[in-house]
Order: C-alpha cells, then sequence, then structure tokens
C-alpha cells in the first residue's frame, strides 16, 4: 500500500518544475549573451574544421609533388635526372615550407648535392633537415652521415667528427653503428690518431655483418698494427 503524502509535502513546489522554470527565467534575460556564446562556439569548431582538412590537402598536395620527382628521378636515372630533381626539391619547399615532404626533400638536397661534389650546399640542405625532422626520424644518422662527410670532403675534420659523434647519438642510431664508428675511425686515421682509429674499427668489425666490410675493416687494422 502506498505511503500517504502529509500536508507539507503535498502543498511543496515541484522541485524539477522550480528548476527547469528557473533556466528558463535565465535563458529569458541573458538570451543575447547565450545567442552570442553559441555562434563563437559553432565558428570555433568550423574554423578548427577548416584548419584540419586545410592540413590534410596541404600534407597531401606536397606528398603527391614528392612522390612525383622521386618517379621521376628513377625513370631518368643519375646523374642525368639529378638536376632536374634538386629543381623539384627546391620548388616543392618553396610551396609547402611547413610540409612533411618538404622536410624530407632537404634529406634528398643533401644526398644529391654530394653526388655532385656540391658540399656547401649538401651542407646547407643537411643542416636544414636536422632543424626541421623530428627527433624520431630514422633518417637523422644518416643526415648527421652525410653532414659529416660534406665536412670531411672539405678537409674540416673536427667538424666532421662531431657530425658523426652526432650521429652515434640518435635514436635509430643502433641500426648504423657499423657505418658509424667506421667513419669515426677514418677521421681519427686521417688526423693521424692510429691507437683511436684501430679502437673505432675495432668496434666497427663487432657490429658489422656485411662480409665486405668486414674484409675492409680487417685490412684497416692490419694496417695500422
Amino acid at each position: 500500500m502506498a505511503a500517504k503524502m502529509d500536508k507539507h509535502e503535498l502543498n511543496e513546489p515541484d522541485k524539477l518544475q522550480l528548476f527547469f522554470l528557473r533556466i528558463r527565467a535565465f535563458a529569458g534575460k541573458h538570451r543575447a549573451r547565450i545567442y552570442a556564446g553559441g555562434g563563437i562556439f559553432i565558428l570555433i569548431v568550423l574554423l578548427a574544421g577548416g584548419w584540419y582538412l586545410y592540413r590534410v590537402n596541404y600534407q597531401a598536395g606536397a606528398g603527391k609533388i614528392y612522390n612525383q620527382i622521386i618517379e621521376a628521378a628513377a625513370k631518368t636515372g643519375s646523374p642525368a635526372g639529378d638536376a632536374a630533381a634538386i629543381k623539384g626539391y627546391k620548388d616543392l619547399i618553396s610551396q609547402y615550407p611547413r610540409s612533411r615532404a618538404a622536410v624530407t626533400a632537404y634529406y634528398r638536397l643533401g644526398n644529391l648535392y654530394f653526388g655532385r661534389r656540391e658540399y656547401d650546399a649538401a651542407i646547407g640542405a643537411y643542416q636544414n633537415f636536422l632543424r626541421n625532422t623530428s627527433a624520431e626520424s630514422d633518417l637523422m644518422p644518416l643526415a648527421y652521415s652525410g653532414l659529416g662527410a660534406s665536412q670531411e670532403a672539405k678537409n674540416d675534420l673536427n667538424k666532421a667528427l662531431e657530425s658523426y659523434d652526432l650521429a652515434m647519438k640518435t635514436r635509430a642510431a643502433p641500426s648504423f653503428e657499423a657505418l658509424n664508428y667506421s667513419n669515426i675511425a677514418r677521421i681519427y686515421e686521417t688526423k693521424k690518431d692510429s691507437v683511436k682509429a684501430a679502437e673505432f674499427y675495432r668496434k666497427a668489425l663487432e657490429k658489422t655483418t656485411d662480409p665486405l666490410m668486414t674484409l675492409y675493416l680487417k685490412r684497416k687494422l692490419s694496417i695500422l698494427g
């Protein structure tokens, strides 16, 4: 049997009804502000969505051009297609400077300039890549190695050694340890420091699984004694 309601409960206003009445009163009093706030919220949502779509299209457009340059270079081959590839990468960087493809294009430019023995241009391209890429990039140790090789080619051995050392400190360095140790050893050999050169050639030998690299390193160690 249902419990009886006392006189006080019968006379008490419906709390839920009062709550909604207060909301209506507040909305009526502050209607202009509510409309303005709602409009601002919708505008923010539209701007955020538009920016997201712009970034997606921006990255896609840059990636499409980057792929076209790669395909054209593969068809033409090196060195015949190098000049066209360099122009293509430079145009890509100019049109889409904040794209991921533009960052990778700097690395590609470094390799192309190095192959053409344009070492100053190669150094600039590698440095631009390293300034703009993510610390997680697998290309970082290769870019530092390319930078070091360009500096080594200019006989700037101290800077080259610094670049090779930085290559060893990147996240992806373990995949290129034999190469990096060999590069460092070569610099010390050029500097006539046979003890340090032998030390790093041995480290490279411990890390390599390449038969040709193994023969090269053993030959170096035999020469150094």
